[in-house]
């Protein structure tokens, strides 16, 4: 019997239509080569409020619980017991056996790619524990037989986005991109065009899975009537662009290639963080508080375009929830 693997795009989208096709449960579990209780976690676990499932809403639930702590960062003990393993020469393989073997009472069973996943995982770098992997590399060479997924597709190019929304008259329409430093992880920066307010969220690292969560995650904390559209470059990070449609009900639009200009909103606010965050910057250094206090620095900052007000006073005032700060 095959090792248990998530479920994938592809799957979910065969899944909507054997359900629009009548079939039932365990057809779809056979149809699919899948248990059927795989098939029923599916539509239980990843249906919206009212009970419906969509395979794109589905996709966007199961993005974002992979932006959870890995257990292994969240049980101090049983990343101990692992540590301390690999320092007298275990292999995560013969980690991960062992503790399915249920005699190391009080810890809990994690297979061997979890462990490799947070030897490897960027905020780890400071422990260096991949030297004490056989192999001993720094980075972790790419599994061969998997392509990127991280194909662009369904691409709405930036001169179709509306002339309010071009002309900054109406509110909720967002520029995104990454900022990165030295081998670090990335941060996502979200730059809202009439209010120029500016969000910014670390990154476990520059996926379209990574992306597309951390995304989904900020837009939804945000007003329905601030999640208007978002402008993206041609980077495979934002390839996942269609869950926040599914999702949140938001337009996504792509720059032509090498043309960052055309989203210069973005662009003037990575500029402003690059006074904080220079291209030399170890980010993981830094914590999420450190990030935070960069971006409110920014957003409390007055800007002429506003009348001097500052991006958090005209994001307010869109609101409805007039504000004035006074540093004096």
């Amino acid at each position: 019997m095959r090792g248990y693997a998530h479920l994938t795009a592809d799957e979910r989208d065969r899944i909507a239509g054997l359900k629009a096709d009548g079939a039932s449960l365990r057809g779809i579990a056979r149809a699919l080569g899948r248990a059927a209780s795989t098939i029923s976690r599916e539509l239980r676990r990843n249906a919206l409020d009212s009970g419906v499932w969509r395979p794109h809403v589905a996709d966007g639930a199961y993005m974002l619980r992979r932006q959870r702590a890995a257990v292994l960062e969240t049980d101090a003990e049983l990343a101990d017991y692992v540590t301390a393993r690999l320092s007298e020469g275990w292999t995560p393989e013969q980690i991960a056996g062992r503790l399915r073997l249920g005699i190391e009472t009080g810890l809990r069973a994690v297979c061997a790619e979890a462990i490799y996943g947070w030897v490897y995982r960027p905020g780890q770098k400071a422990e260096r524990l991949w030297r004490l992997l056989t192999r001993g590399r720094a980075r972790r060479r790419k599994r061969h037989g998997r392509a990127s997924k991280d194909i662009i597709a369904e691409k709405t190019h930036i001169s179709q986005r509306s002339c309010d929304a071009d002309a900054r008259e109406t509110v909720g329409h967002w520029e995104a991109d990454l900022v990165i430093c030295k081998r670090s992880r990335p941060v996502l920066v979200l730059h809202e065009r009439k209010t120029r307010i500016t969000l910014m969220s670390r990154l476990a690292g520059k996926t379209a899975a990574e992306t597309v969560a951390a995304m989904m995650a900020t837009f939804r904390r945000l007003d329905p009537r601030m999640r208007g559209s978002a402008t993206f470059d041609n980077d495979t990070c934002f390839a996942r662009h269609t869950l926040l449609r599914g999702m949140l009900s938001a337009t996504t639009y792509f720059c032509d290639a090498y043309a960052s200009w055309q989203k210069g909103g973005i662009e003037n606010a990575n500029g402003r963080i690059r006074r904080w965050l220079p291209r030399g910057t170890d980010l993981d250094a830094l914590d999420e508080a450190d990030i935070q206090e960069i971006a409110m620095t920014i957003n409390l900052t007055p800007r002429k375009c506003l009348g001097y007000r500052s991006p958090v006073e005209a994001f307010l005032s869109e609101l409805g929830r007039n504000l004035e700060i006074r540093f004096a």
